[in-house]
């Protein structure tokens, strides 16, 4: 054994890859870091992923494991420890991100209780003292600071599990880009976007990605009819004259077979004028985070574009997605403030000429959130909208605009910034 847990074979060259990508998302993320050897990092991984971790007794390891001992102990026993848990139990990914941030939590810990000793390139454990009253209070405060960084490191993996299908991206992107996504869960925006997006939980569950009949496509169930395409074979078995009965009443059993239909993209044009500061703005985010969960069931392109005066840079996240683009997104949004005027023309006008110009490489769904505090030119967006081909979506928060009314597919009045609201947007 060279490590302090029961059951875990520290040579096994998957226990050991573990130990590894843990200490190297930690180094990328603090170069301090003062518990830096592979064996603690599997301990400290391995006490987050088994549902019950058990300690071996302090008289069967030795004195250079003493430190180690107190830290795992401390670690289990700590109240918080075990609300994280309930999202790294059996999750390789969730508990290979979770200790390398709890490690870095706590080498920044025990360099204050230690008054900052070491050579300022980082110390390692070796090179320390480190009592066990000392480790408690260390592992106590990094706890502290992880748990609510969990739960938006959760709300992190499930935007990039989201609409994934073989040969499209694996769990993996996770650990792939694991110190950037932990950067982003320390986000005091990003925790404020995801927790509106968590109080969503039948987001997922109501979108259903539109399907259309075709007699070669995936089976979905079964029905009656007379397409002997699909029939089921145990039809065939019938009397020849209870067959054509039932072929003339169209009450054979048949498959029922569907393909995906293949839809546009969404393209979202979102104010940040200084009108929609505050929770305006946050809302308006977080609604754009549910749109792009609902491309993403739909397996669609989904563009974002802010505006004020003039409409900002345009971001994309395609239908064959990777991590770095989906954790973009959330960086931008989150980057994103309110202020300046509004020019809602513009902006329509930009997603308009996207489309057309082949930036945006199929008809689009364009839907604006604005609080509509601008005077619109309808003559303009009309054509321009008949143009691209596309439908406008016009969401109005806690205000009205005739004008942008006239000129829209759907107009939804939004009157209070809630989670409701998001789910009826999203929804239409």
């Amino acid at each position: 054994m060279t490590g302090v847990l029961k059951g875990v074979k520290y040579e096994d060259p998957v226990v050991r890859y573990r130990g590894e990508r843990v200490v190297s998302i930690a180094k990328r993320l603090s170069r301090r870091l003062v518990l830096d050897d592979v064996d603690t990092a599997i301990d400290v991984f391995y006490s987050f992923y088994l549902p019950y971790p058990i300690v071996a007794p302090f008289t069967d390891l030795p004195s250079s494991k003493v430190s180690t001992y107190y830290l795992i102990k401390e670690l289990i026993e700590d109240p918080e420890f075990h609300r994280v848990k309930v999202h790294t139990i059996a999750n390789a990914h969730m508990s290979t991100l979770i200790a390398a941030s709890f490690l870095t939590y706590l080498s920044e810990e025990l360099e204050r209780e230690l008054g900052g000793e070491g050579d300022g390139e980082g110390s390692t454990s070796e090179e320390m003292e480190i009592d066990r009253a000392s480790m408690s209070r260390a592992v106590r405060r990094a706890m502290n600071r992880l748990v609510n960084e969990t739960k938006a490191i959760k709300g992190i993996e499930k935007l990039l599990s989201i609409g994934t299908q073989a040969g499209v991206g694996t769990a993996f992107d996770l650990e792939e880009s694991g110190d950037e996504v932990i950067r982003l869960a320390r986000n005091a925006d990003v925790r404020k976007l995801l927790e509106v997006i968590s109080s969503l939980p039948l987001l997922i569950k109501r979108v259903r990605r539109s399907v259309e009949y075709f007699s070669r496509g995936e089976l979905r169930g079964y029905e009656l009819g007379s397409d002997l395409e699909r029939i089921v074979p145990t039809e065939l078995k019938l009397p020849k004259i209870y067959f054509r009965i039932k072929f003339a009443e169209n009450k054979l059993l048949l498959y029922e077979k569907v393909l995906p239909k293949s839809l546009g993209p969404f393209y979202v044009l979102i104010d940040k004028s200084g009108s929609m500061d505050g929770e305006k703005i946050l809302w308006a985010k977080a609604t754009a985070i549910a749109l792009f969960m609902r491309a993403r069931k739909e397996f669609r392109d989904f563009y974002l574009r802010f505006f004020d005066g003039i409409p900002h840079p345009l971001i994309k996240v395609p239908r064959r997605m990777k991590a770095s683009e989906v954790l973009r997104l959330i960086r931008y949004l989150a980057r994103v403030r309110s202020g300046g005027g509004t020019d809602i023309t513009k902006a329509i006008v930009t997603a308009c000429d996207d489309i057309m110009s082949g930036v945006v490489k199929s008809r689009s769904d364009i839907v604006i959130i604005t609080d509509g505090e601008d005077r619109i030119s309808e003559n303009l967006i009309e054509k321009k909208l008949k143009a691209a081909n596309s439908r406008l979506v016009t969401v109005m928060v806690i205000g009205e605009n005739k004008s942008l009314r006239r000129v829209s597919d759907k107009y939804l009045r939004v009157l209070k910034l809630s989670g409701d609201e998001i789910l009826r947007v999203v929804e239409a």
